[in-house]
């Protein structure tokens, strides 16, 4: 019984120390697998070939490429440039004009209308204030009658009260029920008042904000129509300085598409040469044995790989297991 107990406390103690010894063994593992498929000289071959190939390349064509590619560039320059001016003499500034204008009257228009609709809503505002304020002296005055009437009820008959007396319905001459349930009616009148003339104002308030909102962008859009305006005027400014300078759209319409035929043309022999050049590029770095330095490098990275994965397999790891316990118990000793 006691050779069990002491065996599982073995077995447990065992368990609970393997997590570290895998995963010293694991880092020995990968640092063997960096040392035995190490790829960086291989690496810096292959590097060191495409460069003097690329040199190659460089050499034997940049002679030829470059002066194209200014060449290139210059003429996109120079057609933009002439695209640019054509498009000032092909635009209606009349329609543009016409249209704009058409524009800014529909937004007077529309803002003479919005500041007439303010001024409406401003009266209805005042209107709405007097009425609430009518409610509240309605209110105060109907809440006095009330004070009143308890007041009198409770006062000597002597003093034009009823002192206690039982009060009847109604009465053309003295102190009833009737004015009690009138002026609690007045009360509750003035009451529901408030709260509509409340709920009134509350609606004018969110449409004059409206309003304001409205006016606002308004302005801002006539300001932005302007705007366009005084661009357009500049811009047709600009086509008449142009003649007056001789600019004619016809001559540039002809510039443009003689730099259309230049560009196609330019671009094609670029793309020949560049052809040419990678085809030599290529043909360097097979001859320097790249290739070869590719593929020893990718079995590399396999077997490094396989290397590293046999680690967890099955058996690597039961004889790891079988390691470790041989080793706890000898440092038992």
């Amino acid at each position: 019984m006691f050779k069990a107990i002491k065996t599982f406390i073995q077995n447990a103690r065992v368990s609970i120390d393997y997590p570290r010894y895998e995963s010293e063994r694991r880092k020995e593992h990968l640092a063997q697998a960096e040392l035995r498929f190490d790829a960086s000289e291989l690496t810096r071959q292959a590097a060191q070939i495409r460069s003097q190939a690329n040199i190659a390349g460089e050499q034997k064509f940049a002679g030829d490429l470059n002066p194209l590619r200014r060449q290139l560039s210059a003429t996109e320059t120079e057609l933009q440039k002439n695209q640019q001016l054509l498009s000032i003499f092909e635009r209606d500034y009349k329609a543009e004009l016409d249209d704009l204008y058409a524009q800014k009257n529909r937004l007077l228009v529309e803002k003479n209308a919005l500041i007439e609709e303010s001024k409406s809503i401003r009266t209805e505002r005042t209107e709405a204030h007097d009425e609430l304020n009518d409610a509240y002296e309605d209110l105060e005055d109907a809440k006095k009658d009330v004070d009143r009437w308890y007041s009198k009820s409770e006062r000597n008959p002597l003093l034009f009260g009823n002192g206690g007396k039982k009060l009847p319905k109604h009465s053309i001459f003295g102190q009833s029920h009737g004015d009690l349930s009138a002026a609690k009616s007045r009360r509750g009148q003035a009451v529901g008042d408030i709260g509509s003339g409340k709920r009134r104002l509350a609606s004018i308030k969110s449409r004059q904000a409206d309003n304001r909102h409205e006016i606002e962008k308004n302005f801002a859009d006539v300001g932005g129509i302007k705007e366009n305006i005084t661009t357009v005027k500049a811009d047709r400014q600009r086509m008449y300085d142009l003649k007056a300078e001789g600019v004619d759209p016809t001559v540039l319409r002809s510039a443009i598409q003689s730099c259309q035929s230049s560009l196609a043309e330019l671009k094609r022999q670029v793309l020949v040469l560049e052809d040419k050049q990678r085809a030599l590029v290529a043909e360097t770095q097979g001859r320097l044995g790249l290739g070869e330095r590719e593929a020893e490098i990718l079995a590399l990275q396999k077997s490094k790989a396989k290397f590293i994965g046999d680690f967890d397999s099955e058996l690597s790891q039961a004889t790891r297991r079988e390691e470790h316990r041989r080793q706890w118990m000898a440092g038992q000793r």
